[in-house]
């Protein structure tokens, strides 16, 4: 390969994940934001005059992602059709049409930005009502839309649409969204607002956020390990593959971070959680046999006095697992723009080295 010609492939590779994480992560943020206001932090739970400032501006965030993935899904655009067509960014701009109506990927990239742009329309019509569970289920079916537009134009595209991999994919990523955005909204606005380790009042609504996370975190890191599994059987496919390519040592990376927040969310599970439950007044007597056997390996755990330590650990432990699932969403950006291990095996190219493949572009 020329010098030049690496060049080009080198910057329409950073072009490709750089925008792709952040639109990743914007995705989770906003997911992450309705699960919250849906089912962890209901409107029911809170008065605009109590909250009003910190949901203003969780909300005005909110916006502010979802401008972020209309601004990534526009780069998406130009990159693939220079990806497609060879030509310059400066010289795409007449086969714009053909590459968004000609193609897979131009269809599905049609319904992606129509479901961004109809987010941020709702968001300042609606702005008034967003409180509304209506409101806030309908525009959770509008992030679930975006989220089904990243598995249709990936690598499960190829297997067709509506394919068990494109579906598997999609649930994957609607899972970590919702675990991975909770954590981040959790980390940056519920939690420092909700409780405080110095008042003993605010025990009750931050054990009442703090338990219908873990639940909902619980189910979303089931579904996430289940369709890893299917998706690494589909992509990587051997030991000899993973260890040997690019994609493989991504997903060796992906899959240590991802153990490392499964430990971070079983302590915070089995240990914070009923913690924070006895501190707003529940009886000990109430403990599970997982938070039984590490109170008795781990006395030092119990509670002791004031609850308001163990609240400033869990809310520690909730900012590293926000920082952690920001690294892995990399992780995500960089295997959808890799060749997956499989293909780079069965074609005799094991060793890793770069290939052009353009997934979606049916």
């Amino acid at each position: 390969m020329r010098a030049n010609d690496k060049g080009r492939h080198l910057m329409i590779s950073v072009l490709h994940v750089i925008p792709g994480w952040f639109e990743l992560i914007s995705l989770a943020f906003c997911i992450g934001v309705l699960v919250c206001r849906i089912w962890v932090f209901p409107p029911s739970a809170d008065t605009a005059s109590t909250h009003g400032d910190w949901l203003a501006g969780m909300w005005r965030w909110f916006g502010i992602g979802v401008g972020v993935m209309i601004a990534c899904t526009t780069s998406n655009l130009f990159v693939r059709a220079v990806e497609m067509s060879g030509l310059s960014f400066f010289s795409v701009f007449p086969i714009l049409p053909v590459v968004l109506f000609r193609t897979h990927f131009g269809r599905v990239w049609i319904i992606r930005i129509a479901a961004e742009i109809l987010l941020l329309i709702s968001l300042k019509v609606f702005g008034q009502r967003r409180d509304s569970r209506v409101f806030l289920v309908f525009m959770l079916v509008l992030a679930g839309t975006v989220a089904a537009t990243e598995s249709a134009s990936g690598h499960s595209s190829d297997a067709g649409d509506f394919s068990l991999p494109e579906i598997t994919d999609l649930l994957h990523l609607l899972a970590i969204s919702i675990w991975g955005g909770g954590l981040l909204v959790l980390s940056i606005f519920l939690l420092p607002e909700i409780v405080k380790p110095d008042d003993d009042r605010t025990a009750p609504r931050g054990a009442g956020i703090a338990l219908r996370f873990s639940r909902i975190a619980g189910f979303a890191v089931g579904i996430v390990a289940i369709t890893a599994l299917y998706n690494g059987y589909l992509y990587v496919g051997s030991f000899e593959a993973l260890w040997k390519s690019t994609y493989g040592l991504i997903v060796i990376a992906k899959t240590g971070l991802f153990l490392l927040l499964v430990n971070f969310g079983a302590f915070n599970r089995y240990v914070s959680v009923p913690l924070l439950q006895e501190w707003a007044g529940a009886s000990p007597q109430g403990r599970g046999v997982i938070t039984r056997t590490a109170f008795r390996l781990f006395p030092r755990l119990q509670l002791e006095g004031n609850g308001g330590r163990v609240a400033s650990r869990f809310m520690r432990s909730v900012k590293v697992e926000a920082v952690l699932i920001v690294v892995l969403l990399l992780c995500a950006a960089l295997l959808r723009h890799e060749v997956p291990a499989i293909h780079l095996h069965h074609m005799g190219h094991a060793d890793g080295k770069p290939m052009h493949m353009h997934p979606g572009e049916r």
